[in-house]
């Protein structure tokens, strides 16, 4: 016995689905706060003790730093379901973001 698929619960489901979406459209601070993290992470490489540790840390810091005043230059499109990061125009850096994550489309 087979059971008919209710058009209901499907339009429900994708009401959910887009207002989620919309919630979790993430801001200009969010894109700030990822790229920061992303470059604290590339810069302090592993966890090491000691002297090497604590230069690690401080690189990571400023790398973090730096980044955050970078990404301050970038504009966002907001297209209400997800965002879109860009620097440098057409041929530049472009971030899409949707559901506070975010990848790099160029």
């Amino acid at each position: 016995m087979s059971k008919a698929k209710s058009p209901l619960a499907t339009i429900v489901i994708i009401a959910l689905v887009l207002v989620l979406l919309y919630a979790l459209n993430p801001t200009r601070d969010d894109f700030i706060a990822w790229r920061t993290a992303r470059a604290e992470r590339a810069a302090g490489g592993a966890q090491s003790s000691g002297l090497e540790g604590v230069m690690k840390k401080g690189a990571g810091a400023i790398a973090g730093a730096m980044t955050g005043l970078v990404a301050g230059g970038f504009s966002r499109s907001d297209y209400l379901l997800c965002s879109t990061y860009s620097l440098g125009g057409k041929k530049g850096e472009l971030y899409l973001g949707a559901a506070r994550l975010f990848v790099k489309l160029r």
